[in-house]
């Protein structure tokens, strides 16, 4: 999904990809690629270089006081999303990275005297995070300082200490052109400064000069990963090998469906760093710089990948996609020097504190739910459950009478406003229990509803059996009709709380002549019956949790089927849909954060190990900065994301890494019983790849159901 998400955003991101179509998208880069013999201003004569300017594309993010248009940042990573979708070159990135350094840092004197000249297109610019020059008596000396420009730059923007200074182009300006990996967008080397005067200092800007070029590089990263991985799919989806599409191979699906999760987690970080302001921008834009960057080359490597040798020519548009996010990457996105700083920021307290903005009129919500608040807090404990069920706020997005129907906006506000109350869980109920709203019949909602929320009645999913694995379909349960009902024998497995329920919905096999999808019935099952036997099954770390259940000639009255005889399959297929916690309950308790503590105890002063922490706390905050995204794209009526699907895979995996870093910092100490936790989420842990569909069945349904790939050919 693209960074735009609301409607003026859209908008802006349709318009810039327009003109980078109009102008021959990556067919101008391979043009201007294969013939770099032009003169040093090549950019200038370019008809996009040209629109760009007319457009006002180089002061989007300035205020109008100095020609711009008046928006920011967010506004400007777009822009340069579409641009990296073609890998546009040229010196709109250091341009527009300069300008918006000097907006931030500059002085009203110095806007006035280079914002506009900037915007005009008639000064372009080139900056340099790399390396230092000195100062002294108003000039500058220097040797070989390398900055991301073209040979004909008017400007450079360059550190010194923690100080930046503007050095114009002139006597004593030394530029020699790099014979770089993207001729495109060409790193140059200011080959010597000799005393060469200072246009303007900026004092302690450094830092915000780096904070900039690493969120525009990568915003730029989000457009070549979303290319990257179209280019890929689609050819996935079209070159036959062996007899069919190589997109139907899962090794071919597997690959595409990595790349999504690369590009949709860069773009979830940009789109929140672009967003950020204070000290918390500094933290978003290098996190988001930690994963964009990374995962731009690991994609564009995997596009040649996935394309064979065709991927491997130059006539193919490949390539120039592994140029660019090399070029990226070495200016904006050293990964030491990333994670040392996510690190750093981390232990001086600084942490980003994640909201969505919410449309005016949205505060409406806010005094009933703190009405309510009062109303618990003043009540008898006792009836709490009871409370909260009757008020709608346990489950607000249920429709009323159960819930309140609550849009995403007033389920933010209530979330907000009633955070830090202890909250009444259904379990596995919150998502059973919507199915029967959605597939029940009255009387069953009638007698069924009220009782679950208010804590009678604790429900548990009976879906996977021995022997299916994560084929939900594969029901061997039978029940057989009797007078007023069915008579069901089998067993279910995996069934998470069990023994702690009082109700299950279950999928049986009504009808074993027709398809296995179609001969499918939902019927609910009374746990209390004693034709049904629970067994806990005692899982590695020691826990109970996982049971069998086995049904010896369980009677099920006709009332207690939900939906259609044989329809159960839809009833499934909703239930999975409305999955609201996570399969098989329990929890990690070692997060990503809480390695820094673990850290200081064990590693202290270990900066190998230090890096590896920040490369997962990079991790968390892009899986925070997804599901966030999803709340977003909700307020703004942005259409369905494919957020949640990307979580589930990539979360599972994340908190696995947490877990197996975290034992390796703890090293000794498990041995004498220390860091008990430690151990108990290393083996915990491994659940999370299997319970609710395993790591490699998820990734299949990403690239057949997301990406469009074709399904496995049906087994003959």
């Amino acid at each position: 999904m693209p960074l735009a998400i609301t409607e003026d955003h859209r908008a802006l991101a349709e318009v810039a990809a327009a003109m980078v179509a109009g102008r021959a998208g990556t067919a101008g880069a391979r043009r201007v690629l294969l013939d770099r013999d032009k003169t040093d201003r090549w950019w200038s004569t370019d008809g996009l270089w040209k629109e760009m300017v007319s457009t006002g594309w180089l002061g989007l993010h300035l205020d109008e006081r100095f020609d711009g248009q008046g928006y920011g940042l967010p506004e400007l990573t777009i822009v340069l999303e579409q641009l990296g979708r073609a890998a546009v070159g040229g010196p709109f990135l250091p341009t527009v990275a300069v300008s918006a350094v000097i907006a931030e840092v500059g002085t009203d004197e110095q806007r006035e005297r280079w914002l506009p000249r900037l915007v005009s297109g008639d000064v372009v610019a080139g900056i340099g995070t790399n390396s230092d020059v000195a100062v002294r008596d108003s000039t500058v000396s220097a040797a070989a300082v390398p900055a991301l420009a073209e040979a004909a730059a008017d400007l450079f923007l360059l550190p010194s200490g923690d100080d930046l200074v503007l050095v114009q182009a002139g006597d004593g300006v030394s530029i020699r052109t790099i014979d770089s990996v993207d001729q495109l967008l060409t790193p140059v080397i200011v080959a010597s400064l000799d005393s060469v005067h200072v246009a303007e200092v900026f004092p302690g800007a450094a830092g915000v000069a780096v904070r900039i070029l690493r969120l525009l590089a990568a915003a730029e990263a989000v457009g070549g990963l979303g290319a990257c991985t179209e280019m890929a799919t689609a050819y996935a989806a079209g070159r036959e090998q062996f007899g069919r599409p190589i997109g139907s191979f899962q090794a071919i699906k597997h690959h595409c469906a990595n790349m999504l999760v690369d590009t949709e987690l860069a773009t979830a970080a940009t789109w929140d760093a672009a967003r950020a302001v204070g000290a918390e921008a500094e933290l978003a834009a290098t996190m988001a710089a930690g994963h964009a960057l990374t995962a731009y080359q690991r994609v564009s490597l995997q596009n040649v990948q996935v394309h064979g040798g065709i991927g491997y020519t130059w006539e193919h548009d490949a390539h120039l996609y592994i140029r660019r996010a090399t070029v990226l990457q070495a200016f904006a996105g050293d990964q030491d020097a990333l994670r040392d700083k996510v690190i750093a920021l981390q232990l001086d307290g600084v942490r980003r504190r994640q909201s969505v903005d919410l449309p005016e009129g949205a505060e409406q919500y806010r005094q009933a739910a703190l009405d309510f608040r009062s109303e618990l807090e003043a009540s008898d404990p006792v009836e709490h459950q009871r409370i909260w069920a009757r008020s709608g706020y346990l489950q607000p997005h249920w429709p009323a009478p159960y819930g309140r129907a609550a849009d995403s906006v007033e389920q933010l506000i209530i979330e907000d406003a009633l955070d830090g109350l202890d909250k009444p869980s259904l379990g596995l109920g919150e998502w059973v229990v919507p199915t029967l709203l959605q597939h029940g019949s009255k009387e069953q909602v009638d007698r069924l509803i009220w009782p679950s929320l208010e804590g009678e009645l604790r429900w548990c999913q009976l879906f996977s059996e021995p022997g299916a694995g994560s084929d939900a379909a594969a029901v061997a349960t039978k029940a057989t009709r009797v007078a007023d009902g069915w008579v069901v024998s089998g067993q279910k497995v995996w069934t998470s709380d069990a023994v702690n329920c009082q109700r299950g919905l279950a999928t049986v096999r009504t009808d074993p002549k027709v398809r296995k999808h179609k001969g499918i019935t939902a019927m609910i099952i009374d746990l209390s019956d004693p034709a049904v036997r629970i067994r806990p099954l005692t899982e590695i770390t020691g826990e109970t949790l996982f049971n069998e259940v086995f049904f010896d000639d369980v009677f099920v009255p006709d009332r207690d089927v939900v939906g259609a005889v044989n329809d159960g399959w839809s009833v499934a297929m909703a239930a999975f849909g409305n999955e609201r916690v996570s399969i098989g309950g329990g929890s990690v308790t070692m997060t990503a954060e809480a390695l820094i503590d673990l850290l200081e105890r064990h590693r202290p002063g270990d900066s190998g190990v230090a890096r590896e922490v920040g490369a997962l706390l990079i991790e968390s905050y892009t899986l925070a900065t997804l599901n966030l995204r999803q709340a977003a794209r909700a307020v703004f009526d942005a259409g369905p994301g494919i957020e949640g699907n990307i979580a589930k895979l990539f979360g599972a995996e994340h908190a696995q890494r947490v877990a197996e870093l975290a034992l390796r910092i703890a090293d000794r100490a498990i041995l004498v019983g220390e860091e008990p936790e430690v151990v108990h989420d290393y083996l915990f842990s491994r659940c999370l790849t299997i319970a609710g569909g395993t790591s490699e069945i998820v990734r299949n349904l990403i690239a057949e159901r997301i990406l469009g790939l074709p399904r496995d050919p049906a087994p003959k």
